[in-house]
């Protein structure tokens, strides 16, 4: 059996260990492939692949005649045609939980960073040479103010636990969990519009699909609080861009912290909301340590060899209820 790999990193070594170590009949290349015809010429004969953002379409999943099952190195798993992929009985497999301290701590960082003002007072001291420490006066003690969470799967929920220790309120939307799951988390559960209504930090957890395509739009930043900041640590394309952009530059939002952006390889120098003074960007690193790449290939090749031995269940399969397996 034939496991392809279509990005390159530095875990190869890694892989074939794990291969070993779990005793799998299978074999392993890495072929970059970043567009359709890449994937269908150098996967043409593979029995497994294993993505993070490449285009697993329904062209490519037409044309990959021994594929059996699709592995995302990644906690999201949205560059594949998963509506295809169930009428086709096609499984894809996820790793939900590899990157869920580094994300949890980046959001953290970000709360703390901004509610300190450190980025802000480094540049004036070091750049416009003042030392001031009365230039932002509406700087605000954390623990009266709330913490918005779109979303509460596995990183929100650590980002809630942290941040209360700091003393801050947490308030959630996720209709998809239950409230008996908030109340252990000691959340409280809110709508959509209330999350932008009530926080004065507000940090996106939104997975990427067709029904989360821009959803955080003009009418929701027009509800935004005075003062407020909105962090995305998860998928750009769940944000509307120029709305965004509108929000920061008439200070609606006063500011934003975005490691994503709406596509993975974004036009530097004709992105709008990196002219603009009142956000931090950072290029996708909010999942990165060696820890977590460590981790990606162990729980990668777990999930491989639990849907190689029938266990199903335990492989990570998004689309599991959906798949006659």
């Amino acid at each position: 059996m034939k496991i392809v790999r279509l990005f390159e990193d530095n875990m190869l070594d890694y892989e074939i260990e794990n291969i070993k170590k779990l005793g799998l009949d299978v074999s392993i290349e890495v072929k970059v492939s970043n567009t359709e015809e890449e994937i269908i010429n150098n996967a043409k004969d593979a029995d497994i692949v294993i993505a993070v953002y490449e285009p697993i379409t329904k062209k490519v999943l037409d044309s990959l005649p021994n594929l059996k099952l699709v592995v995302y190195r990644s906690i999201g798993f949205n560059s594949v045609d998963i509506d295809y992929a169930n009428e086709i009985n096609m499984p894809v497999s996820h790793i939900s939980k590899y990157c869920v301290d580094e994300v949890a701590n980046y959001v953290v960082s970000a709360i703390l960073m901004h509610n300190r003002r450190i980025n802000e007072f480094d540049k004036l001291v070091k750049i416009n040479k003042i030392w001031d420490y009365e230039a932002f006066p509406d700087m605000r003690r954390l623990s009266v103010l709330t913490v918005g969470l779109i979303g509460f799967g596995n990183i929100p929920k650590l980002v809630s636990e942290r941040i209360k220790a700091f003393g801050a309120k947490v308030i959630a939307y996720d209709p998809y969990v239950s409230d008996e799951v908030f109340e252990k988390y000691g959340v409280e559960k809110v709508s959509l519009e209330e999350i932008f209504k009530k926080s004065d930090y507000i940090s996106s957890h939104l997975p990427y699909n067709k029904h989360t395509d821009k959803i955080l739009n003009k009418d929701l930043f027009e509800l935004s609080k005075d003062g407020s900041v909105f962090i995305n640590s998860s998928r750009g394309g769940v944000v509307n861009e120029e709305d965004l952009y509108n929000a920061l530059k008439n200070k609606k939002v006063s500011y934003a912290i975005l490691d994503v952006l709406s596509t993975e390889d974004p036009d530097l120098e004709n992105t709008d909301l990196l002219k603009l003074s009142n956000t931090v960007i950072t290029p996708h690193i909010a999942f990165y340590s060696k820890e977590a790449f460590i981790q990606g290939v162990e729980d990668n090749f777990n999930n491989i060899s639990e849907f190689l031995k029938g266990n199903y269940k335990n492989a990570e399969i998004v689309n599991l209820t959906k798949i006659n397996i």
